[in-house]
């Protein structure tokens, strides 16, 4: 049932990515990066090690779909995994400021490191000059975006994995 669950929230991610970001493109001139707020679901909600693998597979499907630099974002989604994991045994998982600050730096990171290796990686491409404002809008819809779409997973992960949840502190919710 589990593996389901997640199944389904990558299909979700997949689909959200592929249909609803352009949307978000279209109407404010962002595109939200779903893979970070799955990622760091799957961190802050199983641990260090399912954030790291699942954040990586989730960033090598992201380049694999974007034909991006194949395995910037998974590298990127892999670390940012592991780092919102190394957090589960010290937050709720429902507090709505944490996810917004945590997605900042978060996004932040998948954006300047994407950058970093592209330099390093192609340097006879240079960065679009739209590249840091476009990265920049799509840091803050994710933080704006990040308490609802967590909050949504999280509850839709008590539903229906009541027993295996793996909520970090029962008491609290």
């Amino acid at each position: 049932m589990i593996a389901i669950f997640y199944s389904l929230i990558v299909i979700g991610a997949i689909i959200f990515q592929a249909s609803v970001a352009e949307y978000f493109n279209a109407w404010i001139g962002a595109r939200p990066d779903g893979m970070v707020l799955i990622t760091v679901f799957l961190g802050l909600q199983r641990g260090r090690e399912t954030g790291l693998v699942g954040g990586f597979f989730l960033g090598l499907l992201q380049d694999a779909l974007s034909g991006g630099l194949l395995g910037a974002s998974a590298l990127a989604k892999g670390l940012i995994g592991h780092a919102a994991g190394s957090l589960k045994r010290n937050v709720s998982g429902r507090e709505a400021l944490f996810h917004a600050l945590l997605i900042f730096p978060a996004t932040t990171f998948s954006a300047a490191l994407s950058a970093a290796l592209l330099f390093i990686f192609v340097p006879d491409v240079p960065i679009p000059s739209q590249y840091w404002p476009e990265a920049g809008k799509t840091i803050l819809l994710n933080t704006c975006l990040a308490p609802l779409i967590l909050g949504l997973l999280a509850g839709a992960e008590e539903r229906v994995l009541p027993s295996a949840a793996g909520t970090p502190y029962p008491e609290r919710s």
